[in-house]
Order: C-alpha cells, then structure tokens, then sequence
C-alpha cells in the first residue's frame, strides 16, 4: 500500500473498536453544517486536510462572542493564517489554494482536547508501536510541550515549535502525577497505542505506526493520528539515545523476520 493514510479512513477504522472508538475525538466530514454544529458544541474545533502532513492544512477554528468564526493555522502552502470573518465561505478560498483540491470532502472537523499540562502549555505524546514476530510492542514514547506561542497560533503538532521531553520528565515536572497515577497513564497509553496498530493493520499493514496523542483534563489519552512512516529523531533527544538506539535494534530483527 502507499503510506498515506488518509484521516478519514482512520477515524472509520478506529471507530470500530470499542477500545480506540472511545479514545478518538470526536470527527466528521467537512461541511459548513458540520462545522457550525461542533462549533456549537465545543469551544473550539480543529479542520484538518485529509491527506496532509507536518501541520500544513490544519486550522484551529472557534466562534467569537460577536458571532465571527477564527480560523488559525497553516495553509497547505505552509504559510500562516489567522483570520475572523462572518461567512465560512468566505474561507473557502484558503481551505482550497489550488483548483484540484476544490472539494470540501478533502477535510474532516475534529473536536479539539484541552491538553494542557500543569502550568497551561499544550502537551502531547508520541508512542512508536512496532510488529516483531508478530507482536505488537512499544519502542518508545516520548513527549511535547509547546509554548504559549503555539496556544496563540492554535497548532500543536509534532513538526512544529515544541520541545521534546521525557516522559518521565513530563509526568514528574509538568503533570505532577504520583506513582499511582504515572503507572495508570502509561499503561492506558500502552494499550490504546497497541489497541490502534491492531485495528489500523487489519486495513493498512505497517511494520510501525507513530501514534499521537493528546490528553484530556480528565487523564484520558486522545488519539490525534496514527503515522504510518513515522519519524524517530525526537527519540534521540532524550534518556541519551537509548529509546531510539532500541527502535534501531527492533527494526534490524525486522528485517530478519
């Protein structure tokens, strides 16, 4: 198959599982109707293309009191844009910069998860789940925590402006979890992660899937996507390679099997 994955896909996939059904956020198809329901219903939502990468084509998007909608983001151009106006059509023209890709169904509406960490900054992880002998198991995870710049700029994603940490750093410094609770958030993040290679392989085999997550208030992980080429240069940022140097190790008995 070709590696991409188109979100569509994996949200109807996901929701097939009791398990990864109730850690996706909620998601649909693009529409105005669309929007303006979860803009209803949540303070605020994310749009994003279907089949884009690196956060280009994503926009946090939420109504103001006056009624204007905001959108803010990155265009698939990868240029910024921040923007309020009264009709979404008039947003159209960003959502669709080239002829081709003139089709709403291009784009899905996400809720958005307040993931925060203790003292506000946005947060979110990344598991590397991989296939050896036919087992799913965790390589590694790690985690992000961004700035109050990217709170401004509505995006939180893995290639953009964040520092990579710890997990253990995250839950110790910017979580304060006890030992109870670290135990209870890793293993949750462990079986969703496995749960959701699973479900995705039955449709898109891989031999690895980076999967990102956020983290509702309640300690709930959320899944944001699942990678089918994911990257691992943030391993080698942090506890001095090692989780990268094992990602490395389980790839070459891979290619043994």
């Amino acid at each position: 198959m070709g590696n991409n994955l188109e979100k569509w896909k994996q949200a109807l996939w996901l929701k097939q599982n009791s398990l990864t059904a109730k850690s996706l956020p909620e998601t649909n198809k693009y529409s105005p109707e669309n929007l303006i329901d979860f803009l209803n219903r949540y303070d605020y939502v994310y749009i994003k293309h279907n089949n884009s990468g690196q956060g280009k084509g994503i926009f946090k998007v939420y109504k103001r009191k006056d009624g204007r909608i905001c959108f803010n983001g990155f265009s698939l151009l990868n240029k910024p844009v921040k923007k309020c106006m009264a009709a979404i059509k008039d947003f159209h023209k960003v959502l669709h910069p080239y002829k081709k890709l003139g089709r709403l169904e291009d784009y899905i509406i996400q809720e958005g998860i307040q993931s925060f960490t203790y003292y506000g900054l946005p947060l979110g992880f990344r598991v590397h789940v991989q296939n050896l002998k036919g087992k799913w198991i965790i390589g590694g995870m790690y985690a992000k925590i961004g700035s109050p710049d990217i709170i401004d700029s509505g995006i939180f994603n893995f290639n953009i402006g964040s520092e990579i940490i710890s997990i253990d750093e995250l839950f110790s410094e910017h979580l304060h979890l006890n030992d109870v609770e670290e135990r209870r958030l890793r293993n949750n993040l462990r079986k969703v992660a496995i749960t959701a290679a699973e479900v995705i392989a039955l449709q898109f085999p891989c031999r690895e899937y980076g999967i990102d997550f956020g983290l509702k208030p309640t300690g709930k992980p959320m899944i944001y996507e699942v990678n089918t080429t994911p990257g691992i240069d943030g391993f080698s940022q942090i506890e001095y390679n090692t989780l990268w140097e094992r990602i490395v190790k389980i790839r070459k008995l891979q290619r043994k099997d």
